[in-house]
């Protein structure tokens, strides 16, 4: 019989889910048959209504109102704050926690969300499985939100040197901090294409065979004026192929119909994709937001990244971590990134290999592989 793991998520934005669903299929890879993983929303089921409406405002509010979702990031992002939530509005999440752990009797938990860290080692310690080990991955990349940091859990993944340090702060002992990265799916993960491949990959993609090529991309809601930006590279006196990924942006899409470049070529814009991977690998740089799964997305596929902004509270080191690697620039205005676009676009640009050369230095393709190992580690299936 599979080995059950119950693997806690939030959707607020598709970081956390997608990072679950990256692990647990690294999992079933490496150990096929082994364990049953559980991806379960203890927010959606279990919390009152006021909660649920939040998780359900995440793509408007950083669409339409930032300062709105920077204010609630910021007015929680403290121990004191997080004890008030877990005595009140979490409460239910707790209990819903609870019963998931009598009903599947996990061999291990493992959370994906910050809100679920305290919640789901209290459960367990307080619980009749007080011996399941309680396990953090960390989805933001470096500004890691107090709830990441529960001094109560066994092991926390943490993806980059900010990270540690905020959480060695917090009081987590040092060998519980495991500095692996940040998972991504598989087909990022994948050794970058060769030129022949990349060709093939373009043709299939609707793409020109041979001219740089700019990914204009904004995260899963595709927010931050992504219209905006596509039409002005697409506008410009620019030699280079283009295509547009609007995610779940209904409404950038439709403004974005018929888009041609100032030749009259027409470019490819689409709404959410599964196969983002495969259009990032045919790419040549991208521009998008400082999401962190964006951006480890980015560095595994080998691309420079121009990012155009943030949402205030956890992206901000992440923006600011990219930019001192020199991986990616900040270009927040259109004609900054226009500029930067010209610039790269160059044949032989110096600026876009020292970008590559920076990307290769600090992607981490293997931090699924490894993540997932500690997890089945931890549960029991290391053999």
């Amino acid at each position: 019989m599979a080995i059950p793991l119950l693997f806690l998520i939030a959707d607020t934005g598709g970081g956390h889910r997608a990072g679950a669903t990256a692990v647990a299929r690294r999992i079933e890879r490496d150990s096929p048959g082994t364990f049953d993983v559980h991806i379960v929303d203890p927010v959606a089921s279990g919390s009152p209504a006021l909660l649920g409406r939040t998780a359900d405002l995440y793509g408007p509010l950083i669409q339409h109102a930032r300062w709105l979702w920077a204010a609630m990031y910021h007015a929680t992002n403290s121990r004191a704050a997080i004890r008030m939530l877990r005595g009140s509005a979490l409460r239910p999440v707790r209990d819903a926690v609870a019963q998931l752990l009598t009903c599947l009797r996990p061999a291990a938990v493992v959370s994906f969300h910050p809100l679920l860290n305290h919640l789901a080692a209290q459960a367990v310690h307080t619980g009749a499985f007080p011996r399941v080990p309680v396990i953090t991955v960390i989805t933001d990349l470096v500004d890691v939100h107090a709830g990441w940091a529960c001094r109560d859990v066994d092991a926390v993944v943490i993806p980059s040197p900010g990270g540690l340090d905020r959480c060695r702060r917090a009081g987590i002992p040092a060998h519980r901090c495991h500095q692996l990265g940040l998972p991504v799916g598989s087909a990022f993960a994948r050794p970058l294409p060769t030129d022949q491949e990349r060709r093939e990959l373009r043709h299939r993609l609707g793409l020109a065979d041979d001219r740089f090529t700019v990914l204009v991309c904004s995260g899963a809601d595709g927010s931050g004026g992504l219209d905006r930006r596509a039409q002005a590279i697409a506008a410009a006196r620019l030699d280079v192929g283009m295509a547009v990924i609007c995610g779940r942006n209904a409404r950038a899409r439709r403004r974005l119909e018929g888009l041609r470049d100032r030749a009259g070529r027409s470019i490819p814009v689409h709404g959410f994709v599964d196969d983002m991977a495969d259009w990032m690998r045919a790419a040549d740089l991208v521009v998008t937001k400082a999401g962190p799964g964006t951006i480890v997305e980015s560095l595994c596929s080998g691309l420079p990244m121009l990012l155009t902004w943030y949402i205030p509270g956890q992206e901000r080191g992440n923006l600011e971590w990219l930019v001192d690697t020199g991986a990616g620039r900040y270009v927040p205005g259109v004609g900054q990134l226009v500029d930067a676009v010209d610039e790269l676009s160059a044949p032989r640009s110096p600026g876009l290999a020292a970008m590559r050369s920076a990307v290769a230095a600090v992607a981490r393709p293997e931090a699924t592989e490894r993540i997932a190992a500690l997890i089945s580690g931890m549960a029991g299936g290391r053999t």
